[in-house]
């Protein structure tokens, strides 16, 4: 008997492609932008994931820092942060309207740059060297001059991601540095003067989503801690979870080495939240008591068992741990997309 109900969700879309994407961005109309990991192409999709046009865009992929790809919500400019560029095109990605060259990142490193939910400005943080922190830079959206700039704490020690807010004034700004920190700021720009928070209640967990209310978001934690709920706009924590309640055994996985949550988790509607497994697993949470009521099961997902040396085993007695062909897991459009190990990109209903 399975440990949890299955909710199995059929295959609605897919493409297959040479390399995996590693961003996908909304834009009006549910269509979609996406880059890759191994090449210098972008794609932009319908909402039915076809192809619409297809363009080389001269990325930059070195040191394990692929270009990073964002739009403005209606959809008429496009933001390519590489490893020594942002470059900001038209709707089109034809014509290169602006670009702002700077000191390579470092390994690993970068940031995607943020379009203000009105689309007036464009965030955007430049790499430090020894002397100097890394910039976080502000430019307008229909000039391109740059009308603030805050000095960050560091030099090179982070991968950075924007986060938009209800509050169409308030950012979150996440810093990763690896395996080894996770800090939260929140900015504002009053008066053309940036204004950064420190979110010290959010250290060491890693951002979800909003719910659709928009009056709590949830996080991930980034080893052993609990899944936590933060009120907004106060920041507060008011719910969370440890993995092994989540997990509860897992039977219909038994191995040696327990699952746990994989760094990602997202609301789904004000009632439910989805978390992704290190074994490649969905899990449904209910929002309430934040316990799983249902294991989604997407079409054409399938698990590997493998044993302590890392090869594949059927053997019970050698089970490890488990793999699916996940890689990764995107809420878009009020749809479930997941990028897979053999380059496609699936499109599912969501599981509520």
């Amino acid at each position: 008997m399975s440990q949890f109900l299955h909710i199995n969700l059929p295959l609605k879309h897919r493409l297959t492609f040479t390399a995996n994407p590693v961003n996908v961005v909304p834009l009006p109309d549910g269509e979609i932008l996406m880059n890759f990991a191994s090449q210098p192409l972008i794609t932009k999709l319908n909402a039915n994931l076809e192809i619409v046009w297809e363009k080389i865009m001269q990325g930059q992929n070195a040191n394990y820092v692929s270009s990073k790809l964002s739009a403005s919500s209606d959809g008429r400019l496009i933001a390519i942060a590489g490893m020594t560029d942002m470059r900001i095109l038209d709707a089109e990605g034809s014509t290169v309207l602006h670009t702002v060259a700077h000191r390579s990142w470092g390994w690993f490193l970068g940031a995607a740059c943020y379009f203000s939910k009105d689309n007036k400005t464009i965030w955007y943080i430049l790499p430090g060297d020894d002397d100097e922190t890394d910039e976080l830079q502000v430019m307008d959206a229909g000039t391109f001059e740059v009308i603030a700039s805050y000095p960050l704490q560091e030099s090179q020690q982070y991968a950075y991601t924007f986060h938009a807010t209800p509050d169409n004034n308030t950012i979150l700004l996440e810093a990763a540095a690896g395996q080894d920190d996770c800090i939260h700021m929140q900015l504002r720009l009053n008066d053309g003067i940036i204004s950064l928070t420190e979110l010290t209640q959010c250290d060491d967990v890693i951002m979800g989503n909003f719910a659709p209310s928009g009056k709590e978001f949830v996080m991930a934690p980034h080893y052993d801690g609990p899944l936590v709920i933060y009120s907004f706009p106060e920041i507060a924590l008011v719910a969370d979870q440890e993995q092994s309640a989540i997990f509860d055994g897992s039977k219909d996985f038994p191995s040696s080495e327990p699952d746990n949550i994989n760094y990602s988790v997202f609301f789904v509607d004000d009632n439910n939240i989805l978390i992704v497994s290190q074994f490649g697993r969905l899990l449904l949470l209910d929002r309430k008591d934040l316990r799983c009521k249902a294991e989604v099961m997407p079409e054409g997902i399938e698990f590997t068992a493998y044993d302590l040396d890392g090869n594949p085993t059927t053997n019970p007695d050698y089970i490890y741990d488990y793999s699916s062909n996940i890689i990764n897991v995107m809420i878009v459009h009020d749809k479930l997309l997941l990028t897979t190990s053999d380059g496609q990109l699936r499109g599912y209903g969501l599981p509520v």
